[in-house]
């Protein structure tokens, strides 16, 4: 069904038809929240509730980018900042500190990214200019942590990434030809990715949900 739901989003946004895309696009994040649930369920591990939560936010961003203006905009954005802190409160769950540990090099790869993704927007965004720092640098934190979970799990944390930086591309430098579909499907992969590999991870870890405990008198 996502997959489905995929294809004509993109479709819409590849005809520029406003009326099927604002009807696919907020179905995207409600299908990935019902696979995650399906998938293990709310309570398979601590870290899930942080993923849907995350998901969740991120559903209300896609609703609040749908409109213009600055003010939706900002919105959307606020939406998705609190996405990214969910998500990063969940890695750090799911072993995001250890795992840190183990693939450094992130450490100085993403942050070299964040300074350069930055410096080439600066001069087009203007007064966004340290809203959009504060918010990458929650971005980049984000995907460098999915990266130090595992490569695939990396690669949608990189996605979703590069989704919103070309966001922020467009909004420096205008649109470029097939950004809407770029944007949108890094979008769709990356944080359909992003779910397979959380919930594919607490499958293995095979940790039990906790067992509420009878009152003693």
């Amino acid at each position: 069904m996502l997959g489905v739901v995929s294809v004509l989003e993109l479709s819409a946004v590849a005809a520029n038809n406003t009326i099927l895309e604002h009807s696919t696009k907020p179905l995207l994040l409600p299908l990935l929240m019902v696979f995650v649930l399906v998938e293990v369920g709310w309570n398979a591990h601590p870290s899930i509730k942080f993923l849907v939560i995350g998901q969740f936010f991120s559903l209300l961003g896609d609703v609040a980018l749908m409109f213009d203006g600055e003010l939706w905009f900002g919105l959307g954005i606020f939406m998705f900042l609190i996405t990214h802190v969910f998500y990063l409160i969940g890695f750090f769950k799911l072993g995001a500190r250890a795992a840190l540990n183990d693939r450094r090099w992130v450490l100085f790869v993403y942050p070299a990214f964040w300074i350069i993704a930055n410096a080439a927007l600066w001069s087009g965004l203007g007064p966004l200019r340290i809203p959009i720092i504060l918010y990458s640098a929650f971005l980049v934190a984000m995907a460098m942590c999915s990266m130090s979970l595992g490569t695939l799990f990396g690669i949608g944390g990189t996605l979703f990434m590069i989704s919103d930086l070309l966001i922020g591309e467009t909004v420096a430098y205008g649109k470029f030809t097939g950004s809407g579909v770029l944007i949108m499907s890094t979008y769709i992969v990356g944080q359909a990715l992003i779910a397979y590999c959380w919930t594919r991870r607490v499958k293995e870890s095979g940790e039990p949900a906790a067992i509420p405990q009878p009152a003693t008198a």
